[in-house]
């Protein structure tokens, strides 16, 4: 059984340096650290080859978001056969004992879990408050996940999520075209849906505090409402959830204009958003389908013989 840990990179080389050298140290190693470098144009991907020699390095060559990047990372590790990846964005720094208590537990459960989350915490036994996982009602889950020493989830975020990926293998990669946020919401609830998904108080991965819904997205807005109708629209949950989900929505667009300091830039992008939104679908890529777009020598470079 082969865990792998997935970063995905873009311009903060700084960060970079903390996440990689606290997973390089962590006290129950990780068989496989994969940086997925997301186009950064600081040095990013000179500073891992010169620095961490034992890290596997995959250049996108472009910015692909942070979806992106963790689809790709996730092919990667399920093309090299690995059990279980942990996702983090380069401004993760995990506890040095915070792989353990994953490890531990998805080893020691039956069935396995389909997500063990990293508690997400602003220094050491300090919960961040930003990246909070959404806790399930379902009273069974609870039961189950307590018996293991965890809190039972229906989504997390991508601060030290830890995904079977035997699991992941049985349904299409997060979806590359939600760009940045709402991404890791949809696919931890897709899978939770399919197993167990679990916090693990006990891992602590530190995260600087994000802004949030609460502040000025500007032509970020976009992202949020269209990513948040297609995680609606693809969410397994009864109707009245779903209309209470664009109740919501619409409430946050119309929040985002008293707050919005370009007020025709905020109308641009509540429009566009609730018109792709609507209009549009993102694709469905299947494991294995990034990986198969890559030359051989690019699949060899990666450790990667064949494609199953």
């Amino acid at each position: 059984m082969t865990f792998a840990a997935v970063v995905v990179s873009y311009n903060r080389i700084k960060l970079l340096e903390k996440c990689l050298v606290a997973l390089e140290s962590q006290s129950e190693p990780l068989d496989e650290i994969i940086v997925v470098e997301n186009g950064s144009t600081d040095g990013s991907a000179d500073y891992v080859r010169k620095n961490h020699p034992n890290v596997t390095l995959f250049e996108t060559g472009k910015n692909l978001g942070g979806a992106g990047g963790f689809a790709w990372g996730l092919d990667i590790a399920m093309a090299k056969g690995h059990e279980a990846a942990w996702l983090m964005d380069d401004d993760a720094e995990p506890e040095l004992d915070a792989f353990a208590p994953l490890k531990e537990a998805f080893q020691g459960m039956e069935p396995r879990p389909s997500v063990l989350a990293s508690l997400v915490t602003h220094g050491r036994d300090v919960f961040n408050t930003r990246n909070p996982p959404v806790i399930t009602t379902d009273a069974k889950r609870h039961m189950d996940a307590n018996a293991a020493g965890g809190v039972a989830i229906d989504t997390a975020t991508f601060v030290g999520v830890l995904v079977n990926l035997d699991f992941a293998r049985e349904t299409h990669l997060p979806f590359v075209d939600f760009f940045i946020w709402i991404d890791d919401s949809e696919y931890t609830h897709r899978l939770s849906r399919m197993g167990l998904a679990m916090t693990v108080p006990a891992s602590m991965v530190n995260h600087p505090v994000a802004k949030g819904t609460t502040a000025d997205m500007g032509p970020r807005l976009y992202y949020h409402i269209r990513n948040t109708l297609w995680y609606v629209r693809e969410k397994d949950t009864d109707r009245n959830s779903k209309i209470i989900n664009l109740g919501g929505l619409a409430i946050q667009t119309l929040e985002q204009a008293v707050k919005a300091e370009n007020k025709l830039g905020w109308v641009s992008a509540a429009a566009r958003g609730w018109f792709h939104g609507v209009s549009r679908r993102p694709r469905r890529i299947a494991p294995g389908g990034l990986v198969a777009t890559l030359p051989r020598e690019g699949r060899q470079a990666l450790g990667i013989n064949a494609l199953k």
